[in-house]
């Protein structure tokens, strides 16, 4: 392992696309959603392992979450946990880890990936990651990860690469685009240029922080100015400061303006798991394209459902079509599949209630 690598897992979201399994007490990253016994946070942290001494691992999460993260990963140094004390999206993230790692070694490349995600291929993601580290550390560009689709996916960014050989697995970035709708998604499938964006960046920790303060300035300077980053007074300079980040995402703030961003092509078998949707993608279905967690789920003459309930909870479905049912702790959700977009305002709306 490189000592100049360092890799940061970002587990602070809330994943609120996938209530009630995902919800703001206790997110899917820390969830064995597809029961192998693992939290999401969990496996992307073995993975990360076997490229990464846990010395070169962190971590970035909110404060509340402190507990579970530390339970679910008691190897992790103390240090290597930081703590976010408001959401404040991936620039903020950025700006905070490169930051700090810089500090403890100007020679850093960092390897950013959220930590909720799905991945069928372990060798081949690793693999792409290695190829990345080569590749920023030779040319001294942000790379980031795109995924070839294989479908017209509205829920995902796309990331378009200049034309370039077929064959070339970096190209660089021509453009990015935020959740297209179906028909435009289509043709960016047609045209073969386009990846899905799969929230994975590799940089020198030098490289990215100069970005910063070209183009977001007054963030960079947030974490320059009297930093404590790496003493005793890190958390309390972190608190202090982190309301004034702005809520901004890297790829707007970062990515979607500079002109030294490239892709790799990565083909690795992935998902972000983020909806109820691309949940029923990956698990195995009946013949009527039903998908269930446990042997005491019974379907007749229904087809198209998405059914998740405590394993010891015996249920039947008799003549319906494209329903999520899903059952977690205290609650039970039941939504047609064409709104399933309003998933994520299901635990607000119980919060006015209460």
């Amino acid at each position: 392992m490189n000592p100049d690598t360092y890799c940061v897992i970002l587990a602070g979201g809330v994943g609120n696309r996938f209530w009630p399994l995902s919800s703001k007490k206790h997110p899917k990253q820390f969830s064995d959603v597809f029961q192998t016994g693992k939290s999401f946070l969990r496996q992307t942290y073995e993975r990360a392992n076997r490229l990464f001494d846990r010395e070169h691992i962190f971590v970035m999460t909110g404060c509340e979450y402190e507990e579970i993260a530390r339970n679910q990963l008691p190897e992790l140094p103390a240090g290597n946990l930081l703590l976010e004390p408001l959401r404040r999206n991936t620039a903020a993230c950025v700006a905070y880890s490169a930051s700090k790692i810089y500090a403890i070694n100007p020679r850093a490349v960092l390897v950013t990936i959220p930590s909720d995600h799905y991945i069928t291929r372990e060798e081949a993601y690793l693999k792409d990651l290695e190829t990345g580290i080569r590749f920023v550390r030779e040319q001294g560009k942000l790379l980031t990860v795109g995924i070839v689709p294989t479908r017209p996916e509205t829920q995902y960014g796309y990331i378009q690469a200049r034309s370039s050989k077929d064959e070339d697995k970096i190209r660089p970035v021509k453009t990015f685009t935020e959740k297209p709708d179906r028909t435009l998604a289509a043709k960016f499938i047609e045209s073969g240029d386009f990846f899905w964006n799969a929230g994975i960046f590799i940089w020198q920790a030098r490289d990215i922080l100069a970005e910063l303060k070209k183009y977001l300035y007054d963030l960079y300077l947030l974490f320059e100015t009297d930093s404590r980053l790496n003493t005793p007074g890190e958390q309390e300079f972190i608190n202090s400061i982190y309301g004034q980040c702005p809520h901004l995402s890297i790829d707007f703030g970062i990515m979607e303006k500079s002109s030294n961003v490239y892709v790799l092509k990565g083909e690795f078998g992935w998902s972000d798991v983020g909806t109820w949707h691309t949940f029923h993608l990956l698990r195995e279905k009946d013949g009527e394209s039903n998908s269930v967690n446990s042997p005491n789920i019974l379907l007749k003459e229904s087809r198209n459902c998405i059914v998740h309930l405590p394993e010891n909870k015996k249920a039947i479905l008799q003549g319906v079509e494209d329903l999520i049912i899903v059952e977690h702790g205290e609650y039970l959700m039941i939504c047609h599949r064409k709104d399933e977009e309003q998933v994520k305002h299901f635990e607000n709306q119980f919060r006015h209630l209460s």
